[in-house]
């Protein structure tokens, strides 16, 4: 089957938005029309985007002058792979649920050794250990901003008619505990169910009571149909949501690892939650007024 770019695309043109992301991983077309021919799974690639994340975290606490050159160069070489896997997956027609998860077990591994050595890093260097209680708030803050974006990307994208493998929340259902139990979902795709449950459940609950206290505000309808498309599908929103995303973090990673001042990082990532809780009410405030327009 001739590789079509076009099946690489998460939303159908109608409904893409200006995703900040892309910015980040322009060389993502070239290396899946590489991969496309040839017998590499999107799953193996996944594998080795949570390799690369390893030898990042492991280059931050390395010693050696271009150390931290080479932490930079695996956890980019990480943040391309991590966005190839899925595009190869869309492009082959083999989207999956254990990919899914495994994708999702992938960052979240390599963020938490990322993050760990880092704050290792900067402690040891300084000799002021609170960089290691920064680095835990940061991580779990980065975290939730992930999960913000994650969440409003999934409503969005499920009402634009993609995303169907994916739920906002993804505790394992009775239906899916039974087909466990059948043997018609694998081990390996229901225990990674069950550590994205455990490791991103809280967080998952955490945006959907914001949500649903963010509409309460908002006046919104609960079975207005009309106004849940407001809610959800506002590619404006969606593209101003998009630098929340743990690609955009990664980046800034990058960045402040090149011009070698880590110490930045930390405080940047927690100040991100004070942008994330001004987007949630300016998209409180544009609702209600919006909806007096339209009501």
């Amino acid at each position: 089957m001739p590789f079509d770019a076009e099946k690489m695309r998460k939303l159908p043109p109608e409904r893409e938005f200006l995703d900040l992301n892309e910015y980040w991983y322009f060389a993502n077309q070239w290396l899946v029309r590489l991969l496309y021919p040839l017998p590499v799974s999107a799953n193996a690639v996944t594998f080795l985007s949570l390799a690369m994340g390893m030898a990042a975290a492991y280059f931050y606490v390395a010693a050696g002058d271009d150390a931290l050159f080479w932490a930079a160069g695996f956890l980019y070489a990480k943040l391309l792979l991590d966005n190839v896997d899925g595009n190869l997956a869309r492009a082959r027609g083999e989207e999956s649920r254990f990919g899914r998860f495994l994708d999702s077990f992938a960052d979240f591994v390599a963020a938490l050794l990322v993050y760990a050595a880092i704050a290792w890093r900067l402690a040891a260097d300084t000799g002021q250990y609170y960089f290691i209680g920064w680095g835990v708030t940061a991580f779990v803050l980065c975290k939730l901003q992930c999960s913000y974006f994650v969440f409003y990307l999934v409503n969005y994208a499920s009402r634009a008619g993609t995303y169907q493998l994916n739920r906002a929340d993804e505790s394992p259902t009775a239906e899916e505990q039974n087909d466990f139990r059948a043997g018609e979902i694998s081990p390996a795709t229901y225990y990674l169910q069950k550590f994205h449950t455990a490791a991103y459940g809280w967080q998952d609950r955490l945006m959907e009571r914001l949500d649903r206290a963010s509409r309460s505000w908002a006046g919104m309808l609960a079975a207005d149909e009309r106004h849940d498309k407001l809610w959800y599908l506002d590619p404006r929103f969606m593209t101003l949501c998009s630098p929340l995303c743990l690609c955009t973090n990664i980046m800034l990673t990058v960045a402040f690892t090149l011009f070698d001042h880590l110490e930045w990082f930390f405080p940047l990532v927690s100040l991100e939650t004070f942008y994330l809780l001004g987007l949630q009410t300016w998209k409180v405030w544009k609702f209600k007024t919006r909806s007096v327009l339209v009501s």
